[in-house]
C-alpha cells in the first residue's frame, strides 16, 4: 500500500536538507568553516543531526514505497508505522533546529546573510567575552594593589 502521507514530509524535509546545506555551502565560501566549527561546535553537530533526521523519512517511504522487507520481518512495513517514524523523525529534526529561524533560508542570499549572522554572532561573543576578562583582571589588579593611577587625570610635575 502507498501511503501518500509521505509526500509532504519528504518535501518539508528536502527543504530542510537544502536550506542546512546552503548555510554551511556560504559558511564555506566565506572562508570561516574551520573557525565556526571550532567555535560553535554544538552548532554544526546539532546541524549534522537534523540532517540526519531529515534524511530519515527519505528512506523510511523509499523503503515503504518500494515495498522492501526488512530483516526478520515477514511483511513489508506497515503505512501507518512508517508514516508515524517519518512524522517522529521530522518532529526531532525541527526540534534541533527551533532556535535557527533566521540563518536558515531557502534562497542563496538569505543564506549568505545567515552565514554572515553566524560569524559576526561568535565574534560579539568574543568581544563581549574579552571586555569581561578585561574588567575582571582590572578589578583584581585594584583590589590587590589599592590605588589607581588614572593617565587621563595625572598631571606631571614640571621642573
Amino acid at each position: 500500500m502507498i501511503s501518500y502521507i509521505h509526500l509532504p514530509i519528504v518535501a518539508l524535509c528536502a527543504f530542510i536538507l537544502i536550506a542546512i546545506w546552503r548555510l554551511w555551502v556560504c559558511i564555506d565560501r566565506l572562508g570561516f568553516m574551520r573557525e565556526v566549527s571550532r567555535r560553535a561546535p554544538s552548532m554544526f553537530q546539532g546541524h549534522l543531526l537534523a540532517a540526519l533526521l531529515a534524511i530519515m523519512p527519505l528512506l523510511i517511504a523509499a523503503v515503504t514505497w518500494s515495498g522492501i522487507t526488512l530483516p526478520h520481518q515477514t511483511a513489508p512495513m506497515n503505512a501507518y508505522l512508517a508514516a508515524f517514524m517519518s512524522a517522529a523523525c521530522l518532529g526531532g529534526c525541527l526540534l534541533l533546529l527551533k532556535n535557527t529561524g533566521e540563518r536558515l533560508a531557502l534562497s542563496w542570499a538569505g543564506s549568505r546573510e545567515g552565514a554572515l549572522r553566524v560569524v559576526a554572532m561568535l565574534r560579539i561573543i568574543d568581544a563581549a567575552e574579552l571586555a569581561y576578562a578585561l574588567q575582571y583582571v582590572q578589578a583584581r589588579e585594584t583590589a590587590s594593589t589599592g590605588r589607581v593611577i588614572d593617565a587621563e587625570t595625572f598631571r606631571g610635575v614640571n621642573k
